[in-house]
């Protein structure tokens, strides 16, 4: 990875200059064209090579708080409705910017705009703060004059999604808790209460029933080789994070996440949530509808799902509609094509895609609500049985001996 300068013309005959990352002049390139330039001088500056462990943590720590960036969202929107500047309002909110990598992001985007840049080609030199979606609903914005309406739309699709993401959080936190809670009890009970046990069984030359020679068994593994479990436990995710980073294994696990009982339910509504409203929101843009499907593929976040969505972009290069494909698809309840499919007959479809999102958003809401209360009493009665089944093996060695004792008498 390097620093290359270079000197490019826009899509206005402009002439503009400036510096990028790049793997060589070819990834640079592939850049420049992204934004629309056509390159006339390339310069290489030089290697681009940060410390190691400032590069793991900038790693660690670059990701965006979306709260911070639909709050930014929200009043440059604002701003833009007032009439401010665009270089002035952006650099009141760089400066009054929580989050530092949306602070820094923005003093870029200021400079770039200064410099000549648009303002979605700016935002496009860092992904890691205004995604796809983010940058092409700017562009539409830009490029129809309703820049406000736009990212006053676009705050309320990352709010949704905000909201969304918070009631998931909500809904596996019990159940986060109760399975910390249980491998707590099921080491602190086999490390420091079976041993004693077992040695005055032992002492004592009582019979011990299976569960107890079970308890004993990962007592002593745990003592004695706790190194097993670990490799054990690092294997699975290893191998895991490895599947899955396979393209098969990805889009299998994707499509695990629609089918699995109760949740794959759940797991629908809240794609199909997203789906229409980043449709809806790049729609209502103005974007063509090839380049709208194009960017809600990459963005819905399920490769499965991205694959159907492909076949739908086929379609309409051929001249069909959007709703025969979603229709198709097994993927998409029937429910989401037939209003597609209506908004399309009636010339509403941004309307559909409204009431699309309304539905969805309650919906997704009610079922984690529901889940919720599934899944607390659900991991209640887990945790009571294992500790139970914990107890029964330490202590019925005990009324064994207690009734052989009594028989004897």
């Amino acid at each position: 990875m390097g620093v290359y300068t270079y000197k490019a013309v826009d899509s206005r005959g402009k002439t503009v200059k400036g510096e990028l990352d790049a793997k060589d002049e070819l990834d640079l390139s592939t850049q420049l064209a992204k934004l629309g330039y056509l390159p006339i001088s390339i310069g290489f500056k030089g290697e681009k090579k940060p410390p190691l462990g400032k590069t793991m943590l900038k790693k660690a720590f670059s990701k965006t708080s979306l709260k911070a960036v639909i709050v930014f969202t929200r009043q440059f929107s604002t701003m833009v409705k007032a009439s401010v500047p665009i270089i002035e309002g952006l650099t009141i909110l760089g400066e009054q910017a929580e989050d530092k990598n949306l602070s820094e992001a923005v003093k870029q985007v200021i400079e770039d705009v200064s410099g000549g840049f648009k303002l979605s080609e700016a935002m496009a030199k860092h992904p890691h703060v205004f995604n796809e979606l983010y940058v092409n609903t700017v562009l539409a914005g830009e490029a129809g004059g309703v820049l406000d309406k736009v990212l006053n739309r676009l705050a309320d699709v990352l709010e949704e999604e905000e909201q969304t993401k918070n009631a998931v959080m909500t809904a596996m936190r019990y159940p986060i808790m109760v399975s910390v809670a249980l491998v707590i009890a099921v080491i602190v009970l086999s490390v420091m209460v079976m041993p004693n046990f077992a040695g005055i069984y032992g002492s004592m030359g009582v019979d011990l029933p299976l569960p107890t020679q079970i308890m004993i068994m990962i007592s002593n593994a745990l003592r004695h080789y706790p190194w097993v479990f670990l490799l054990i436990g690092g294997g699975i995710f290893f191998a895991a994070k490895t599947l899955l980073a396979t393209p098969m294994g990805r889009k299998t696990w994707d499509r695990f996440k629609f089918e699995a009982p109760t949740f794959g339910k759940v797991y629908t509504k809240v794609v199909m949530l997203r789906f229409a409203a980043m449709l809806n929101v790049l729609y209502q843009a103005g974007l063509p509808i090839l380049k709208v499907l194009d960017i809600v593929k990459i963005n819905v976040g399920n490769t499965a799902l991205a694959a159907d969505i492909d076949k739908i972009k086929n379609d309409v290069s051929d001249g069909k509609g959007v709703s025969g494909g979603i229709l198709a698809s097994k993927y998409f309840p029937k429910l989401v094509g037939y209003m597609v499919q209506v908004g399309e007959k009636t010339g509403v479809l941004s309307t559909m895609l409204d009431s699309l999102c309304e539905y969805y958003g309650q919906e997704v809401r009610t079922s984690l609500k529901n889940l919720t209360g599934l899944i607390e009493p659900l991991m209640t009665a887990v945790l009571g049985f294992v500790l139970m089944i914990m107890a029964l093996a330490i202590f019925m060695p005990m009324w064994n001996m207690i009734s052989a004792m009594k028989q004897a008498v």
